[in-house]
């Protein structure tokens, strides 16, 4: 549907734009069930946090009174003009408390050099930057109440547990412990839709669950969320998410589709990793075949990192990147 609109567009355009150079030389269309895993990642960088925790919506978040630390809520748009948020929001979220911190004393700082001033120098600074140091101050107290927020949500969650398991998943560690995290998950009704994650990803990076754990699984959901949520599972199953591990499978979903994705000779890397496969692929051959799971010596560095993987704390490097 992406292309058919650009083609679209691009028919549409007159000759004029028609006869200039592209800026943009290639463009890479990957569906989405290519790499089901990064989606059902946790995200641990600020905005992807922001996102799970507000909801961000056509480029704006409404920021509640626990963030604003007033009786009102406030919309904030983000972008590019929101001089914080620009400078934070890819940073891993272990980092930001220190980036927000350091921003502070900076503007007070800024703030302080209106001591020993003469009034022309005074009248120049608050014509010229008092202004956008109130704006860039009003800015940082949200970001720094948001994080707050977020800090507070994430404890009450045991959201490094829940991290610890997703990278004993992509690893294909204590699957077992996995699983009965999953259920304990399920009974304490922490969220429906992050156990239903963990299901799915448990699902992909094992090529289906073993048909006792399936049952298992399924039952405790339904038991916890109510039985409306069969035609989830049956819509889950339809789509390859959420499968029974079967006797002679063939390649799951995520493989077939990306092996049509493949064929040209420039994605010969991957067309090498799925060709050196058995024909019941999974998802750990791929892994290993196009190195997604880092392999490092202690541990990842998250404040200098080497590769995209540090978007979910060094276990998972995105397939489309």
């Amino acid at each position: 549907m992406a292309y058919e609109l650009w083609r679209k567009l691009e028919e549409e355009e007159d000759g004029e734009t028609k006869g200039r150079r592209p800026e943009i030389g290639h463009i890479f269309l990957l569906d989405r069930d290519v790499d089901f895993v990064t989606a059902l990642c946790s995200q641990v960088v600020y905005e992807g946090l922001v996102d799970d925790t507000f909801r961000i919506k056509c480029g704006s978040v409404d920021f509640g009174p626990e963030v604003t630390s007033s009786d009102k809520s406030l919309k904030v748009l983000l972008n590019a003009e929101d001089k914080v948020f620009h400078e934070i929001r890819n940073e891993h979220f272990s980092n930001v408390f220190g980036f927000l911190s350091q921003k502070a004393r900076n503007l007070q700082a800024q703030y302080d050099r209106r001591r020993g001033m003469d009034i022309k120098q005074m009248k120049n600074f608050v014509s010229q930057e008092l202004k956008g140091l109130k704006q860039e101050h009003r800015l940082l107290s949200l970001h720094i109440g948001a994080c707050e927020s977020i800090m507070k949500k994430k404890t009450k969650q045991d959201f490094q547990e829940l991290i610890k398991t997703e990278h004993a998943l992509l690893e294909g560690f204590n699957i077992r412990e996995s699983t009965s995290y999953i259920e304990e998950h399920i009974d304490r009704q922490v969220s429906p839709i992050e156990s239903l994650r963990l299901m799915c990803l448990l699902s992909i990076t094992e090529n289906g669950l073993i048909p006792k754990d399936y049952r298992s699984l399924k039952t405790q959901y339904l038991q916890s969320y109510g039985p409306e949520h069969m035609l989830t599972f049956s819509n889950l199953r339809r789509a390859g998410l959420l499968t029974e591990q079967g006797p002679g499978d063939t390649l799951t979903a995520v493989e077939s589709k990306v092996s049509k994705l493949v064929t040209d000779k420039a994605a010969g890397k991957i067309t090498d990793a799925f060709s050196s496969l058995a024909k019941r692929s999974n998802f750990r051959a791929i892994s290993k075949k196009l190195n997604l799971i880092p392999r490092v010596d202690g541990e990842y560095d998250l404040k200098v990192p080497r590769d995209m993987a540090y978007v979910f704390s060094g276990a998972y490097v995105p397939l489309s990147c």
